[in-house]
């Protein structure tokens, strides 16, 4: 659903509000405004501060994925505020009872005081391919309904007879990518897993260079971190979460016609099928198609099957090559 120039984060097909100011009012009346920060890359900085205004900002020198970005905010905060507790979210995605995910956000503080690092887990209700999974293991500790587990090993993505096998296990939660620490517990496994980011953000910090940023190797806190460590704990989570990472995300937002179709926009169609067509700009017609996924915007024109839908990221992996090699 993103776009090179314009990501998942900014748009506001759902409840008509961008995903980034959804982000934001969820938390505001639980994190002050001080306390909240937004790590971003440099080039997207200009559009972030178009919707959210002067929010705090920690602003990333280079795209290394989320385990440098996510070093990078911690070393920060604590040079400023010294050891404390982070909770990592991302921007865009929903998370429809505010209030359930704060109280566990809280209970995962106090399981991150302990010494855990917190994972939130959902338990799914499809056979998703899309997701990441984690294995539960025994309870730790339960309150107020919510409960803790240890976590017995992530899955990326997979196959849709695992998925359905996950499923009925009711032992494999989805990986909902939001996280709590304790800064030094976060930063000493990351020491000891991913030194190279470790190190190479700590002399980036140190001598104010971007090259030693640079120099590291793209690497997710899934893969460096939380995949490796054995101080896991996933609390299972129930407050309506979705990534909505795909365009296949608005059917489970907005109405099919009675040929299966989603139309969003100015679009007009005739003998379709089983297709989502949305246009944010120029007028769309479409005539004869059958499990399609076609996006217009300013900015360009997508058309995919719906079952390549989830694996968009290969193209955008393309376009990022190509744009990376046309620069001097």
């Amino acid at each position: 659903m993103s776009q090179p120039d314009f990501p998942k984060q900014f748009v506001s097909l759902f409840y008509n509000k961008p995903l980034i100011n959804q982000t934001i009012e969820r938390i505001k009346d639980y994190f002050k405004k001080s306390e909240r920060f937004l790590v971003i890359p440099e080039e997207l900085k200009d559009i972030t501060r178009k919707f959210i205004g002067d929010e705090n900002l920690i602003i990333e020198p280079a795209r290394k994925n989320t385990a440098p970005a996510i070093c990078l905010c911690a070393m920060m905060l604590k040079q400023k505020y010294g050891d404390g507790i982070i909770h990592i979210m991302p921007a865009d995605h929903i998370i429809k009872d505010r209030k359930r995910f704060i109280k566990c956000l809280q209970f995962g503080e106090i399981m991150a005081e302990k010494g855990f690092l917190i994972t939130y887990g959902i338990a799914p209700d499809r056979p998703e391919t899309g997701y990441g999974y984690i294995k539960i293991g025994r309870m730790i500790e339960e309150r107020t309904g919510i409960k803790g587990f240890f976590g017995e090993g992530f899955t990326e993505k997979p196959s849709l007879a695992k998925a359905k096998l996950y499923l009925q296990t009711k032992r494999y939660l989805w990986n909902s990518g939001i996280f709590t620490y304790k800064i030094s517990h976060l930063l000493d496994e990351m020491k000891q897993h991913i030194p190279v980011v470790y190190h190479g953000v700590g002399k980036y910090l140190e001598y104010k260079s971007r090259k030693f940023f640079e120099q590291i190797s793209p690497i997710s806190i899934d893969y460096g971190v939380m995949e490796k460590s054995n101080i896991i704990c996933v609390i299972k989570s129930d407050f309506g979460w979705d990534d909505v990472g795909t365009w296949l995300a608005i059917e489970r937002y907005f109405k099919k016609d009675t040929r299966d179709n989603i139309f969003i926009g100015n679009v007009l169609g005739l003998e379709n099928m089983d297709s989502i067509v949305y246009t944010n700009s120029v007028p769309v017609r479409v005539f004869g198609i059958k499990g399609l996924v076609i996006v217009v915007s300013p900015k360009g024109v997508l058309v995919c099957k719906k079952e390549q839908a989830p694996d968009l990221k290969k193209l955008l992996s393309v376009y990022f090559a190509k744009r990376k090699k046309r620069r001097p």
